[in-house]
């Protein structure tokens, strides 16, 4: 039943009861509303507009989706990117610390006296090696932060990220400074 249908069937109604004497309710308010509501266009979509909505639907429902998709691998790239700077920061300290003790046990066994020179040198590569072993355990703590619901905890989460970054850069401001310690004491040694 539609609308003027419905007003067209009150009306009668009201009318019949107005007929009888009933006067209780303002019938002619009451009336005049309902032949307002009769006369009034009806808004029902036509086949097409329905399909129009139906295919504008569909294609919100696609951009959306399209967009939860990209976000999606864009996290994943960062989260590959962030592993792969982890991993490169502990080959480059790891890999000079390493070659550090392995050159320094073999000087202790000809100039031993050089030995402690050589030791300071050895620390930037350490701490290098630190900061990056801080910053994968933080990692953690901070996809779990972010994982919360609470904006409190995802605040300190957004700050352990920003640690872990500052921490990042800070092995490899080790590594090159260790580098350059490296490189003048062997300029010097030589």
């Amino acid at each position: 039943m539609s609308t003027k249908q419905f007003a067209s069937q009150m009306k009668a109604m009201i009318e019949d009861i107005k007929a009888k004497g009933t006067a209780a309710i303002y019938c002619d308010n009451l009336i005049s509303y309902l032949t307002e509501v009769e006369n009034s266009p009806e808004i029902e979509p036509t086949p097409i507009e329905i399909e129009r909505y139906k295919a504008d639907l569909q294609n919100w429902i696609q951009a959306n989706k399209l967009n939860s998709d990209s976000n999606l691998e864009m996290f994943r790239s960062v989260i590959s990117s962030g592993q792969s700077a982890i991993k490169s920061s502990f080959l480059l300290n790891g890999g000079a610390s390493v070659a550090l003790l392995a050159f320094i046990g073999h000087l202790a066994q000809f100039q031993p006296t050089k030995v402690p020179a050589f030791g300071t040198c050895l620390l930037p590569f350490t701490f290098g090696v630190l900061a990056i072993a801080i910053t994968s355990g933080l990692t953690y703590v901070t996809q779990w932060l972010y994982a919360s619901s609470n904006s409190t905890t995802r605040r300190i989460g957004f700050w352990l990220n920003v640690l872990c970054i500052f921490l990042g850069f800070a092995s490899y401001a080790f590594f090159a400074f260790g580098l350059i310690s490296a490189y003048q004491l062997f300029a010097a040694f030589a």
